[in-house]
């Protein structure tokens, strides 16, 4: 696995942990697959991958951005903007 690949499991792991630590228990955290592969992709927990009030709460607090209704993704830089850390790769 490439420093790329490495950096985007990462930023997946620490991104899912302080949204589970702010209470969005259940969410689902994926780094994006085929064309959106730079991308990082958060779901809910309900059904069809909705969000439910508390994790959409929690997404909104943390990232400044209002989820649409089952999806919310952004690229990696916008996530290590969120995170608080730099990666010089």
């Amino acid at each position: 696995m490439g420093a790329y690949a490495e950096q985007r499991k990462r930023l997946v792991k620490e991104l899912k942990a302080k949204l589970v630590k702010a209470g969005a228990a259940g969410i689902s955290v994926r780094g994006g697959r085929g064309t959106a592969w730079g991308w990082i992709d958060i779901s809910g927990s309900g059904p069809g991958g909705e969000f439910t009030a508390k994790q959409r709460r929690v997404i909104e607090q943390i990232t400044g951005i209002t989820p649409g209704g089952n999806f919310w993704v952004a690229e990696m830089e916008e996530v290590e903007r969120i995170l608080g850390i730099s990666y010089q790769g």
